[in-house]
């Protein structure tokens, strides 16, 4: 009888083990690179690294650095580079965006204290057909900035919370509210509303149907529709920042930058 409930308890063991194992997404080494910083922001679509010292915003390639300070306007609050050619720089502080080319020469510049209307922006990001998401405080609606003749428009009604993460493309607009509720906005104005997300310490809202976010020290992978969480097996035990996109993790702790390749189920 003994013997029997040690081998029951074996093969339960078995069973949890060969589940959880089945259940976690796997990674590929790539490579490690060293990057004294005080935020790592992530890489564009040509791999080029982006990052923040000292308020000052590096653009990294295997070539060439660029970087990019503006004292007057403050603390960079957020840097949105999905088209390396149109970089986009906020300073929250003072209302203001900056727009940069690829080497980060400043192009434009939108201070939103000089709209015909009053609006703080709490959340900007590029969209498509030259145009700018944004997020205003005082109205509590989305709208899009048009950048060729400096005007705007609303898409959506007021929101009924605040924004507290987001992300965006060029089509869509996602965001997680203060009782982590997730939404998405079309540029046609089409918003959906998913199920409310898990607790996270970190996250990155790559689309409508997945995030990135860690918890409790462990970085996980969760599909938006079928509200599953997935951990993702990577060798560090602390996470400082990371950042995913096509298909490659990279993984910031202690400058140095760990770079994935993701193997999904």
């Amino acid at each position: 009888m003994f013997q029997k409930n040690i081998f029951l308890i074996f093969m339960t063991f078995l069973i949890v083990e060969i589940t959880f194992s089945q259940n976690a997404i796997y990674t590929e080494n790539i490579d490690k690179t060293l990057l004294l910083t005080d935020t790592f922001l992530g890489f564009d679509n040509q791999q080029n690294q982006y990052s923040i010292k000292d308020n000052v915003l590096s653009k990294n390639s295997k070539l060439i650095n660029y970087q990019y300070k503006n004292v007057s306007l403050g603390k960079i609050t957020r840097v949105d580079f999905q088209n390396p050619l149109q970089i986009v720089v906020f300073y929250n502080d003072f209302n203001t965006a900056i727009l940069l080319d690829n080497q980060l020469n400043e192009t434009k510049k939108i201070d939103f204290n000089l709209l015909s209307e009053a609006v703080n922006i709490d959340a900007i990001a590029l969209s498509s057909q030259n145009q700018l998401w944004f997020f205003d405080a005082i109205s509590s609606k989305i709208g899009l900035y048009n950048l060729t003749n400096d005007s705007f428009k609303w898409i959506s009604t007021t929101l009924e919370h605040p924004i507290k993460h987001y992300n965006s493309n060029y089509t869509h607009f996602y965001w997680l509210n203060d009782k982590n509720k997730f939404h998405s906005i079309s540029i046609y104005g089409t918003i959906e509303t998913f199920d409310r997300f898990p607790e996270f310490d970190t996250i990155q809202l790559i689309n409508n149907e997945i995030a990135l976010y860690t918890n409790d020290n462990q970085l996980l992978y969760y599909e938006i529709a079928n509200n599953r969480s997935t951990k993702i097996k990577i060798a560090e035990n602390f996470v400082t920042n990371f950042f995913f996109a096509d298909g490659i993790l990279a993984i910031f702790t202690q400058n140095e930058i760990t770079n994935y390749k993701i193997i999904l189920p």
